[in-house]
This record gives structure tokens, C-alpha cells and sequence, in this order.
């Protein structure tokens, strides 16, 4: 007998060495998160998370959060109590082994981590097992030339090690291949946030925060599509789920002003299913939200949520993945 439900499998990002989930035609999740990281009082002891922004899932489903200020990277391990200081927490710098302030991360498929330390206006690659960082993109300052980046918001590294930067202050999205001393503008839009790259058509997704949407490009740059506008408010990260022909694509939007992760669909800009959070009330009960911004799959398919404001990271279990009713 065939299934009568469709299976989908979550294009994670193909740069990087992660597990991607298989996720049936018409999941559903718990409303309810459980904190896997943090949740404490904002701190900088290992239990504790001040302002994380961004994060990265693992095939053993660890969890790399980007600890905004505490200006480091740490690794939650599944079950764990406190997190492992994995790069920076030498305070607010400049120098090599230094962030000021991480806004973004990325973890590529040889276990490099790339991460958006804005205040710096840099990218720094910190290779495996590294102590110190390279800066691969913004050593000449801050500003709008295109060998210069202006607040990182967002990244994507592909296959190919080409690095995706969004850069929220340049309202621009630019691309820049291995050793580049400048990189090229691949889409214009209003402060853009979180970024991926479909590296099967080359279609670039970005978060638009101040348009309240999520904005789909061609490979040239040119725009194709935008879903959210007027039911988003300052849409901060997504995550996709494709079609089996990957045209049609189911959007997991962090809608952080909203204080909600809400589904919309790449075909049907006007409508949207929450899926967690209270929508306009910010809490931090197990069943509300304040200010998500990072999210992502493990490879069950829970969604893994950066609760910024409450400083800590919550699951929220997909409890109906049947592909066989």
C-alpha cells in the first residue's frame, strides 16, 4: 500500500555537515519549547546566555550558539547543563582571538566556523580546532565599498566555500568566492537579515526586517517573490522546507517582533499558520516567546529556537511526522 502523505526532506544548508530531517507533508510541533540551552538570568558563566542571536545544529544534534555579549561561540551538547566554550569569551576586541558583539554563524562542511562579529565589521574563519581567527571579509573598515562590509546580520557558506553576507546597515547582500579582496552584490533590499542559498538553482532567500518579509532572488540578483508583507513584523531568520519539485517552498519564519515562529508558504504570500508563540505577547513561560531570532532543524525535525530576549535556546518537539497515514 502506498502512503497517502508526501515526504519532503529539509534542504539544510548543503555547505555545511549537517543531517537533514525528513519531514512529512503535514507535520506539526509542540507549542510548548523545552530549554535546551540557558534560561538562566543573563550571565557569562557556561550555564548562562546573554542576548544569542544566531545558532548552528550538528549531526549529533549539538547546538553552537552564537552568544551575542558574551562575544564568544558556544557548543551545547543534547542533555547537557551548561555549554563548552568553543571560541572567543576573551572579552570585547579586535584582536584575532576577539569578537565584539556576534550577530552571526555558520559552521561549513570541513568543521570551519564563520562567524559575523559586527562591531568589528569582519568575517573571521576560525578553521577546526583553531585558537585564533582570519579575517576573510571587512579588513579595510567599516563602510560601502565592496571590499568593505557594514553590519553582518546574516550568513550562508555554500559548497564552494563562497561566503553570503548580509549586510544590514549596506541594505545589500554580497557574495564573496574563497581569497576575495572584494565581493560582489548579489541582492539589494532593507536591512537584511538571515540569508540561505539554494545551491540546486542558486535562488538566494533573505529576511528583510524592515520590509516584514521574506524576499526570494535569482541567481543574478533579480527579484522574484516576497511573502509576509503586512502579516510579519521585523522577520529575523527562517528556515525552508522544499517540495519535492522545489518551487513550492514552506517558509519557518522567526517573526521576532511578533514574538511567534509562524509556517507560510513560498506560493501563498497572504496566509500563515503559528506554530509557537503568542502572537504580540512576549513571556518567557515554556509556552511563549521574547524576540526569536535564530532557528533551525535537528535531524528529527524539532525546531531549535534562538529566545533571544529570554537568553536561552528552546525545542519545540514535532510530535505528528507520520509519512505513512
Amino acid at each position: 500500500m502506498m502512503p497517502s502523505s508526501t515526504v519532503v526532506t529539509v534542504q539544510n544548508n548543503k555547505g555545511s555537515d549537517t543531517t537533514p530531517p525528513t519531514i512529512c507533508e503535514s507535520p506539526s510541533w509542540s507549542t510548548t519549547g523545552v530549554t535546551v540551552a540557558g534560561g538562566l538570568t543573563s550571565g557569562s558563566a557556561l550555564n548562562q546566555l546573554q542576548i544569542p542571536l544566531d545558532l548552528f545544529v550538528d549531526k549529533q544534534d549539538a547546538i553552537y550558539i552564537a552568544d551575542s555579549l558574551n562575544h564568544r561561540i558556544v557548543k551545547w551538547d543534547q542533555g547537557a547543563r551548561e555549554g563548552r566554550l568553543i571560541i572567543g569569551g576573551a572579552g570585547a576586541g579586535n584582536e584575532s582571538h576577539q569578537f565584539h558583539y556576534i550577530t552571526a554563524m555558520f559552521i561549513d562542511k570541513e568543521g570551519s566556523i564563520y562567524v559575523g562579529d559586527n562591531h568589528n565589521h569582519r568575517i573571521q574563519k576560525w578553521k577546526k580546532d583553531s585558537t585564533r581567527g582570519e579575517t576573510i571579509i571587512g579588513k579595510f573598515g567599516r563602510g560601502t565599498g565592496l571590499n568593505q562590509i557594514d553590519n553582518c546580520w546574516g550568513l550562508y557558506v555554500d559548497r564552494e566555500f563562497n561566503v553570503y553576507v548580509s549586510e544590514h546597515s549596506n541594505h545589500r547582500v554580497t557574495k564573496w568566492t574563497p581569497g576575495a579582496e572584494q565581493g560582489q552584490i548579489v541582492a539589494h533590499m532593507w536591512k537584511p537579515v538571515g540569508i540561505y542559498v539554494d545551491e540546486y538553482n542558486g535562488n538566494i532567500y533573505v529576511a528583510s526586517y524592515h520590509d516584514d518579509s521574506i524576499q526570494q532572488f535569482n541567481q543574478n540578483g533579480t527579484f522574484i517573490r516576497e511573502i509576509g508583507k503586512y502579516l510579519l513584523d521585523s522577520p529575523y531568520d527562517f528556515v525552508l522546507i522544499p517540495d519535492s519539485d522545489s518551487n513550492n517552498r514552506a517558509v519557518m519564519i522567526a517573526d521576532s517582533k511578533h514574538h511567534r515562529i509562524v509556517k507560510m508558504s513560498m506560493n501563498n504570500p497572504h496566509k500563515l499558520q503559528i506554530i509557537a508563540g503568542v502572537t504580540g505577547e512576549q513571556g518567557n513561560e515554556s509556552n511563549h516567546l521574547n524576540e526569536p531570532r535564530g532557528i533551525r532543524f535537528d535531524s528529527k525535525g524539532n525546531l531549535i529556537v534562538v529566545d533571544s530576549n529570554n537568553n536561552r535556546v528552546q525545542n519545540f518537539m514535532i510530535n505528528n511526522n507520520n509519512c505513512d497515514i
